[in-house]
């Protein structure tokens, strides 16, 4: 009864069926899409290995792909033992210890290495990575460690100690034949399919903007405002809400560093500056003012020491808060030139740019980093820098007397023009001019292919480890290319201080044949622009 149901049901199994005279290998199946599952096929091992560290996480992937496998955040949590189950317990988080003390459990390094006192752990450091590789390789990568290439994107600014202890990890641990470094902000340009721009970076410890120029990085500029500042300061603002609530049964509104940050990614916002001339009417400021009431009270589910309460949060007050972090006070005039605000800090690194350099870069404005995806904080930024255009031009000089002067030469311009001199015995030409014709067609095309310069313009990018993806994918070698034996011999001391490398020697000894180009092969490596 059981083989005829089973028939029944199952009747194009058994018909379709094609008898062989021998057992033989199915073909492959048809794989349709990109995205579905390979089925039995496996990954080659020359695929190289795609890391992007930074403090605050590492991201892996292999290459080729559109974004990584995973991300692994630096926290406390994350150096616990097998077995150690404390952060659920009651009252685990309601420590007394400040955000500014508990911070540096959720970051990998920092740029101000310390002195004896503070200064940074380095062992720690090495162990924390180590563990968090092993676990990208052994929970998300499942290949073996050391035996495809191995890709590094870095920050372009990285303190000697912490770049060093980082190779030497990787060198020491596995058999990584070489490492390539490549810069996160070049990565960003290549990502979006450009190779000139300005990347503004809203880093975790700074923000900096950098201009790149065909590939090539300029001296950058940075400021201290930055996403560690912005978390701080909210920190800080929190805990003085969380005191003046009352909570029932005994228990304490929690404020540790996890909750902060999820405060911020989620309900932090700009406030964009209205330059606009025209002053509303009373009735719609009153109609606004009351809208505004409603909806600036925001409902926060807080963690307690056992459970969540609701508690109303004034958005307009973080608003404010994210406006001073990272614009300063409307009544600053002179700040330092560490903790510039982002519009002027952008100006002033548009302005140090040559002319031909500037009208491409100031076209290709590229926000990148943990506080890009803040909601007007763009928008902010490209408000202040238009203001310092329209404001001063592109010229460095200030004052009252320079604008008396540019003034002055206005309406001296404006005097010396004179009436068009219109002739009437002008006779037109009797037939088509072909070769003008021809040149306006040709200006018309130039002018269509020439590329976008000269205003103010943003574009968005896929990231930086999409971007060494694709060049990873492509077989492209990058400038800094370390090998194993040359750094355990050495480490950093071995790199030479040559920053660019050039192509044309290369080209030139390849014409003298193949024993000139052996010969020629450099034996030193170099840091570019982490040298």
């Amino acid at each position: 009864m059981a083989s005829t149901t089973a028939s029944a049901i199952r009747p194009s199994l058994r018909d379709n069926r094609q008898p062989s005279g021998s057992p033989h290998t199915p073909t492959s199946r048809f794989i349709s899409s990109t995205y579905s599952s390979p089925g039995s096929t496996f990954r080659q091992e020359e695929d190289a290995v795609i890391i992007e560290l930074d403090p605050r996480g590492l991201s892996a992937g292999f290459e080729g792909e559109s974004g990584p496998q995973c991300f692994i955040p630096f926290c406390p949590d994350g150096a616990r033992r097998v077995g150690d189950y404390r952060q659920w317990l009651p009252g685990y988080k309601c420590s007394n210890a400040t955000l500014a003390e508990t911070v540096s459990g959720y970051e990998l390094w920092r740029n101000d290495l310390g002195l004896d006192g503070n200064a940074l752990d380095l062992g720690l450091l090495e162990d924390r990575l180590e563990r968090a590789v092993r676990e990208a390789y052994n929970t998300y990568l499942l290949t073996d460690v050391g035996v495809a290439r191995l890709v590094l994107v870095l920050p372009s600014l990285v303190p000697h100690p912490v770049l060093s202890t980082i190779i030497t990890l990787l060198f020491e641990r596995w058999k990584y034949a070489s490492i390539a470094l490549l810069p996160k902000p070049t990565m960003c340009l290549a990502a979006a399919g450009i190779r000139s721009g300005i990347v503004i970076d809203f880093g975790w410890e700074e923000t900096s903007v950098t201009p790149i120029y065909e590939y090539r990085e300029l001296q950058s500029m940075r400021s201290t405002r930055s996403m560690k500042h912005l978390t701080l300061r909210v920190g800080e603002w929190l805990r003085a809400i969380a005191e003046q609530q009352t909570v029932a049964g005994g228990q304490t509104l929690t404020c540790d560093f996890d909750f902060v940050e999820d405060t911020i990614s989620r309900i932090a916002t700009c406030a964009t500056s209205n330059r606009d001339d025209q002053t509303p009417s009373e009735e719609m400021q009153q109609l606004s003012l009351a809208e505004s009431e409603v909806q600036d009270a925001i409902n926060l589910d807080w963690p307690t020491t056992t459970s969540t309460q609701s508690v109303p949060v004034p958005r307009s007050e973080l608003s404010r808060l994210v406006n001073e972090c990272f614009f300063g006070l409307p009544n600053q005039d002179s700040p330092d030139d560490e903790e510039l605000p982002l519009g002027r800090l952008l100006y002033h690194k548009l302005l140090q740019l040559p002319a031909d350099v500037r009208g491409l870069c100031i076209s290709r404005l590229m926000f990148v980093g943990q506080g890009a995806p803040i909601p007007g904080l763009k928008q902010e930024t490209i408000a202040q820098l238009k203001a310092h255009i329209k404001a001063h031009g592109w010229t460095p000089v200030r004052g009252t007397h320079v604008q008396k002067q540019r003034k002055g030469l206005v309406e001296m311009a404006q005097a010396r023009t004179t009436p068009v001199d219109v002739r009437f015995d002008t006779v037109p030409p009797a037939g088509k001019d072909y070769v003008e014709e021809k040149l306006q067609k040709q200006k018309a095309k130039e002018a269509q292919q020439q590329d976008v310069q000269g205003h103010v313009r943003v574009i968005d990018s896929l990231g930086a480890w999409a971007g060494a993806s694709l060049l990873a994918s492509l077989k492209v070698k990058g400038v800094v290319e370390i090998e194993r034996n040359k750094f355990l011999d050495h480490g950093l001391a071995g790199a030479s201080r040559e920053v660019d490398v050039s192509v044309v020697p290369q080209q030139r000894m390849s014409t003298l044949g193949i024993g000139a180009a052996k010969g020629s092969d450099r034996t030193s490596w170099t840091l570019g622009s982490w040298g």
